[in-house]
């Protein structure tokens, strides 16, 4: 009896290890699924950061290009402000120095209008003294007192001009009547 009952409890003790390890394994296999299936989703996880990496890297290159387009464009676009400021600056100088010009014509226009009025004058006088002079010109009384004016005018003239310099010098061609003229003679040498 001793041998049955330390078989029994021989089959009892190997049947719960039997059953300890079967539960222990399928607790085992279990955790390995579990393990198995978190290292799947871990690899996948893995697989889209690495893919989201790939994207964020491919778009810091777009980016960085990007930048460097913008950086280029605004080096072209301070040079173009700098060029368009200059051009500022001329067109000012040009319209100061045009208003001074346009301001210079009009003065000299002002004055050439009023020399062209007095021209319009003189010639609005002069053209009724000729005709003061024909209608006084027509009559041969008026004739003959006009004729001994004129003798007693030109004997006039030539009293005054035989009073000064009666050759007649021209300097820098102008004539220098009521001029003094110093003339020096200075004889040449001669070789001996």
């Amino acid at each position: 009896m001793n041998k049955g009952i330390i078989k029994d409890i021989l089959i009892i003790l190997l049947l719960s290890i039997t059953v300890f390890s079967m539960v222990k394994y399928l607790s085992e296999l279990k955790a390995r699924y579990r393990i198995q299936s978190s290292l799947i989703k871990a690899q996948d996880e893995v697989v889209v950061l690495a893919q989201e990496k790939q994207n964020l890297l491919q778009e810091l290159g777009k980016e960085k290009e990007l930048k460097e387009q913008l950086i280029l464009k605004n080096a072209g676009l301070k040079d173009y402000l700098k060029a368009s400021r200059n051009k500022i600056v001329r067109l000012f100088q040009d319209k100061a120095m045009v208003q001074a010009s346009l301001e210079d014509t009009s003065a000299k226009f002002s004055i050439l209008k009023a020399e062209n009025r007095i021209l319009i004058d003189q010639r609005k006088r002069i053209y009724m003294e000729n005709e003061q002079f024909k209608a006084k010109l027509n009559s041969v009384v008026e004739l003959k007192k006009a004729i001994r004016e004129l003798k007693v005018n030109k004997r006039n003239v030539l009293v005054s001009v035989t009073k000064g310099n009666r050759g007649f010098l021209v300097r820098n061609g102008q004539p220098t009547i009521s001029e003094k003229v110093k003339i020096e003679v200075v004889p040449a040498q001669t070789k001996e």
